[in-house]
């Protein structure tokens, strides 16, 4: 399984991380019970905040990005797209989703850039994430969350060759 491989690299590098086990979320909007793995279970646990949600977006030349931006976000394509320098930004197909990060649609994750070994895709990271301590991705499959510092989430993306381009991420 995928996220194992995900396991062994966040262990073998020390990134520090909790684990959370859920029903299956496949858009934000989706809000399961909660309850960790490795500890009780109880009705008041919540993974911590802030959320993300993660588009996989191409353009007409055949580039490819990966964005993670806060959950309440409605991000601007267009506007994204002039940013940058691209023309036209559409959501990537799901055998592009699959080929380069591993993943089907509902389980989209930066974590998947593990598998992008020939560095096919660009990770864009929003700079509004970076005034929040957390943060609370899938593991390639969505019915588990990772919530990690984001100083680990960002060394863990340096360690997988995908630095994050961190900028503001244009709204509607």
């Amino acid at each position: 399984m995928k996220e194992n491989l995900l396991f062994i690299f966040l262990k073998t590098h020390n990134i520090a991380y909790q684990l959370f086990e859920h029903q299956p979320v496949f858009t934000v909007d989706d809000k399961p019970a909660i309850k960790t793995i490795d500890g009780v279970t109880t009705s008041s646990e919540v993974i911590p905040q802030p959320y993300f949600k993660t588009l996989f977006l191409t353009d007409k030349k055949g580039k490819f990005f990966l964005v993670s931006v806060l959950e309440d976000k409605h991000v601007d394509l267009n506007t994204l797209g002039k940013q940058l320098q691209c023309a036209r930004l559409t959501f990537g197909k799901t055998d592009e989703l699959l080929e380069y990060i591993k993943v089907s649609p509902g389980s989209v994750t930066p974590y998947g850039l593990l598998f992008d070994e020939q560095n096919k895709v660009t990770y864009i990271f929003d700079k509004d994430a970076l005034n929040h301590q957390w943060t609370s991705f899938h593991p390639m499959r969505n019915d588990m969350t990772i919530v990690t510092s984001l100083q680990n989430f960002l060394t863990c993306m340096q360690l997988m060759h995908h630095e994050p381009v961190v900028m503001q991420i244009p709204v509607k």
